[in-house]
C-alpha cells in the first residue's frame, strides 16, 4: 500500500478518536478560558495536538506493520509478527482461517481432479466404442446394398457422437493448456486442408464444397492441433448451418502487415444482428441454435478461448439469410 493511501487509512480508522481529541481540546480550552482568561489558551491546545499527533504517528507504524504481514499472507498463510505485536491475537487467528480455507480449497480441487480423470477415462472408453461402430457400418455399407441408407445415417449419427466426445475431451485438455502447447511455424494451407479432410464426410452428407485460396508459401506462428481444432470448428458451424445443397465454404487468407488474416465464410442462414455480440459466451446458442438441436453453444466459445491461449484473434460478421465469415488473425512467421 503507498504512503498516502496508509496515511489516508489510518485517518479514517481513528476517526472516532480524532473527533473525541478535538472535543477534548474544545473543553480544555473552555475551562482554561473560564479558570485564567484569555492568555493561557494555547498552552492546552499545543499540549493536545502534540498527544494527537504521537498517537497517529504510533498507530501509522502499527498498521504499516499490518498491511505487511497481510501482503504476505497473500502468498502463503505464514503470518509472521513480533510477540508484543499489538495485533498479534487477529494476526495469528486471521492465518487459522487461513490455512482452514486453503485445506478445503485443496480437498475440493482434488475432488475436482478425480472426477475429471473419471470423465476423461469414459470419454476414451466412449471413443473406442465408437470406432467400433464406425468399422462395423463401413463393412456394413460395402456389404449390403438393400440398407445403404440406413448405414450411412448410422455413419452419420456416429460422426456427431465422434465429433461431441471429442469436443468433451478439449473442455478437459483446455484447462491444462500450458502443459499442451507447442508454438511452431505452421504452413496455413496445409493446417488448412487438415481441418477439412476431418470434416469430408460432413461436406459428403451435406452436399457442401470447401472451396480454398491459400497462398502455399504463407507460414504463421500458432500450435498445429489446437490451430486445427478452431479451424474444424468453424468449418463445421458453416456446414452446419448451410440452407441450401451445392452451396460453398469459401477459405481464404490474406497478408496483413505483420499478420496473416484467415477468413471462413460460408453461404448459410448467418446471424441475427442482436446476437452478433454474443455468440462467443458460453451456452449460447441463439435463434439457430433454438431451430437447430444439435447446437450446445460450447464450440465458438472454445475458438475464442484457445485464440486468446495461442495469441489469436478471433472475430465474426454476419448477415442474416446469406451467411457468416469468422476471421482469425495469426502472427506472420515470415515478417
Amino acid at each position: 500500500m503507498s504512503l498516502n493511501k496508509l496515511i489516508k487509512a489510518t485517518l479514517i480508522k481513528e476517526k472516532a478518536t480524532i473527533i473525541l481529541y478535538l472535543i477534548n481540546t474544545t473543553f480544555i480550552m473552555m475551562l482554561y478560558y473560564l479558570l485564567y482568561g484569555g492568555n493561557l489558551q494555547l498552552y492546552p491546545l499545543v499540549l493536545t495536538i502534540f498527544f494527537l499527533f504521537s498517537y497517529l504517528v504510533y498507530k501509522f507504524i502499527v498498521y504499516k506493520k499490518l498491511y505487511g504481514i497481510l501482503e504476505e499472507g497473500k502468498t502463503s498463510p505464514q503470518y509472521k509478527t513480533e510477540d508484543d505485536y499489538e495485533y498479534k491475537d487477529v494476526v495469528e487467528y486471521l492465518g487459522q482461517v487461513h490455512k482452514s480455507y486453503i485445506l478445503k480449497l485443496y480437498n475440493m480441487e482434488l475432488k475436482v481432479e478425480e472426477k475429471d480423470s473419471l470423465m476423461n477415462q469414459w470419454i476414451h472408453n466412449m471413443k473406442t466404442s465408437v470406432a467400433v461402430i464406425e468399422l462395423a457400418a463401413d463393412e456394413g455399407l460395402e456389404k449390403n446394398d438393400d440398407n445403404k441408407e440406413i448405414f450411412k445415417d448410422i455413419i452419420e449419427e456416429n460422426c456427431k457422437l465422434q465429433d461431441n466426445l471429442e469436443g468433451a475431451l478439449n473442455v478437459f485438455r483446455v484447462e491444462s493448456f500450458s502443459k499442451d502447447y507447442i508454438p511452431e511455424k505452421v504452413n496455413l494451407k496445409e493446417l488448412v486442408t487438415r481441418a477439412i479432410n476431418s470434416k469430408k464426410r460432413d461436406f459428403i452428407y451435406s452436399k457442401v464444397f470447401p472451396n480454398v485460396d491459400i497462398d502455399k508459401k504463407i507460414v504463421v506462428y500458432t500450435d498445429k492441433k489446437w490451430g486445427c481444432y478452431v479451424i474444424e470448428q468453424i468449418i463445421s458451424n458453416s456446414i452446419k448451418y448451410s440452407n441450401k445443397e451445392n452451396s460453398k465454404v469459401n477459405i481464404n487468407a490474406i497478408k496483413d502487415e505483420n499478420k496473416v488474416i484467415l477468413a471462413i465464410e460460408d453461404e448459410g442462414i448467418g446471424i441475427k444482428e442482436q446476437y452478433i455480440n454474443r455468440v462467443f459466451d458460453l451456452f449460447f446458442t441463439g435463434n439457430n441454435g433454438r431451430e437447430n438441436e444439435e447446437s450446445t453453444g460450447i464450440g465458438l466459445y472454445m475458438c475464442k478461448l484457445v485464440c486468446e491461449r495461442l495469441n489469436n484473434e478471433i472475430s465474426i460478421q454476419s448477415d442474416e439469410g446469406k451467411g457468416t465469415k469468422v476471421s482469425i488473425s495469426y502472427i506472420n512467421a515470415e515478417s
